[in-house]
């Protein structure tokens, strides 16, 4: 198996997308696909999982494109989506009537009252 060549190169969409068809859909290894479109075994995991994360989108993007985005939805989307929660729950809470309860009545058996003579 002859190893893949040291200088990046720059892969088409439809070869890229044939990659990752060939190792998800017939099987193949990421080795073997890797020996077969000369490029190396990592990237071509990196455009498998990243396939499997994003689907299409993750083909008409590049890798680096979908990482940020994946980056940006942890460190700044998924906070500031937590604390607005945590502030409208707040206000919720705040402005909701306070419901009063209802006492239930307490049924007496006819034993009970006879007990207490």
């Amino acid at each position: 198996m002859k190893s893949a060549s040291p200088q990046p190169r720059t892969i088409s969409l439809a070869r890229r997308a044939l990659i990752i068809q060939r190792v998800l859909v017939d099987g193949w290894t990421s080795a073997e696909a890797a020996a077969a479109f000369d490029v190396s075994e990592r990237q071509v995991d990196v455009w498998v999982v990243d396939y499997r994360r994003h689907g299409m989108k993750s083909l008409r993007c590049s890798p680096s494109q979908t990482f940020r985005a994946e980056i940006v939805h942890l460190t700044i989307s998924r906070p500031v989506r937590g604390i607005a929660s945590r502030v409208a729950g707040g206000l919720r809470r705040l402005f909701r009537r306070e419901r009063l309860q209802q006492t239930l009545p307490l049924h007496q058996f006819y034993d009970d009252r006879r007990s207490r003579d």
